[in-house]
């Protein structure tokens, strides 16, 4: 059985019973055991922490498997990074979607232990997290262990 919660940015948003998306994303990471699965458009300089946050899990032992968007259009702090964690963790794999036809990956999704997911609008960023209108869904259950499998997927197909 799936469960699913409401998120959303945006003060007019914030209405009781809806929670917002950037404490789920700290909340996502934080409490991970095994694994993290990330889809990103972009990370930007005021997510900063949120790779700090991913840091601290690869520290704990946590497996991330992240697929960002043409890495190398991402700010320099967060393409140091990206091209840095893998190197630096053997249980981290960043992989950088990069099509010859051009095609964006503008998904934006979290994976904790294959049964918690936040499927959003939000970008890792300060419009994301704060200033924009976004609207999100946590679930929980089996649609979270088949989000992680086509992540996983994906990140085998792509070209790094």
């Amino acid at each position: 059985m799936n469960k699913v919660q409401i998120l959303a940015t945006g003060f007019e948003f914030m209405k009781e019973g809806i929670r917002g998306i950037e404490p789920v994303i700290e909340e996502l990471i934080n409490s991970a055991q095994e694994e993290i699965h990330i889809m990103a458009y972009i990370f930007t300089p005021s997510a900063l922490h949120i790779l700090h946050l991913l840091n601290h899990a690869a520290e704990r032992g946590i497996k991330i498997t992240m697929v960002v968007n043409r890495i190398e259009f991402q700010d320099e702090q967060i393409k140091a990074w990206l091209n840095s964690a893998g190197k630096k963790f053997p249980h981290v794999r960043v992989v950088n979607f990069c099509n010859p036809e051009g095609r964006q990956l503008h998904a934006k999704v979290i994976v904790s232990d294959r049964n918690r997911a936040l499927v959003g609008s939000a970008n890792f960023s300060w419009g994301g997290m704060v200033a924009n209108y976004e609207i999100g869904i946590l679930l929980e259950g089996d649609l979270a262990w088949k989000l992680a499998e086509l992540i996983d997927m994906f990140s085998d197909v792509v070209k790094t």
